[in-house]
């Protein structure tokens, strides 16, 4: 096994494992630690770890639970200033390796989740406001609809995605359902799951994955569940909150178990943990948002 180290055209340091002793995601290797952004709650900041388990980079983000490294390198997240109390300024903004901000967009009231969309826009999970919002380049909200869940506020929603077909999936955490909007606001399906729900993924196949507060549910094109994962199968991990969720290329899950006893994992389907962070390498476990940076594609979350 060799360790190859180089320099992103973005100015990431890259660290690489190869000969035979590549890393990949499922691959239990001792020591090894997957390069990842993580929006800690603790120390109120993106962190970026390298494949030692090191923080190589970080950039102060008050209440921040969800991430996003895009193609050209810069970080995408949102942040809640106090976590949007008495009006405190939220939004999302994108910053350099440089640590530049070259684009923002500041609201008020809770900002739990973004995306950058394949047009350029950006889309904005208003949670507070229980609103989804569609941010142009310049920082204009172009278009913006209300969605169903019935309990606006801070359990409105958590992460929020632009589908392909230009439809939108949302997890509505009160109301213990995803649901998938086409682009202009109209409920299309709904997902019920046995938890408030965090995270919803469209995957490649057509299914569904969606997670929680106490598990992780697949749901097929029918919109009927096909898996499942409770948290009492993984004891080991010391489930809170299954929040972030990434799905990987061979099919594995790498979870952010906010405020439980280990940070984040990878779960195999077969329900087997064949990853977890060493907690000497994070401050505490509060975090909700991560994402694999070692995986080809754009990602799965």
């Amino acid at each position: 096994m060799g360790l190859a180290i180089g320099k992103s055209a973005a100015g990431w340091i890259v660290l690489t494992l190869f000969a035979g002793g590549a890393w990949s995601a499922g691959e239990s290797v001792p020591g090894r630690f997957p390069p990842l952004l993580y929006t800690s709650e603790a120390e109120r900041k993106i962190q970026r770890f390298d494949g030692s388990g090191r923080v190589v980079w970080e950039y102060p983000a008050e209440t921040a639970r969800d991430v996003w490294q895009l193609p050209n390198g810069n970080v995408l997240f949102p942040y809640s200033v106090s976590n949007g109390v008495d009006n405190a300024e939220t939004g999302v903004m994108e910053v350099t390796p440089e640590k530049k901000i070259v684009w923002q967009f500041k609201t008020h009231g809770q900002v739990y989740s973004c995306q950058r969309m394949a047009d350029g826009n950006t889309l904005v999970g208003a949670t507070q406001q229980g609103r989804l919002l569609i941010v142009s380049a310049d920082g204009q909200v172009i278009k913006t609809f209300a969605i169903k869940n019935a309990q606006a506020g801070h359990g409105s929603m958590r992460n929020v995605r632009a589908l392909a077909d230009g439809h939108f999936l949302v997890a509505e955490e009160s109301a213990c359902a995803a649901r998938e909007y086409d682009a202009e606001g109209t409920l299309l399906r709904e997902f019920k799951t046995p938890f408030p729900t965090y995270s919803a993924i469209r995957l490649p196949s057509g299914h569904t994955m969606t997670c929680g507060r106490t598990g992780i549910v697949e749901f097929d094109t029918a919109g009927l569940p096909v898996w499942e994962l409770k948290d009492t199968e993984v004891p080991e991990l010391g489930i809170r909150w299954f929040a972030g969720l990434q799905v990987l290329p061979n099919g594995n899950l790498f979870i952010c178990n906010a405020g439980g006893k280990v940070a984040f994992a990878e779960i195999s389907k077969e329900k087997k943990v064949v990853w977890q962070c060493d907690m000497t390498r994070v401050n505490g476990s509060l975090g909700h948002g991560i994402q694999l940076l070692d995986v080809p594609g754009a990602p799965l979350k």
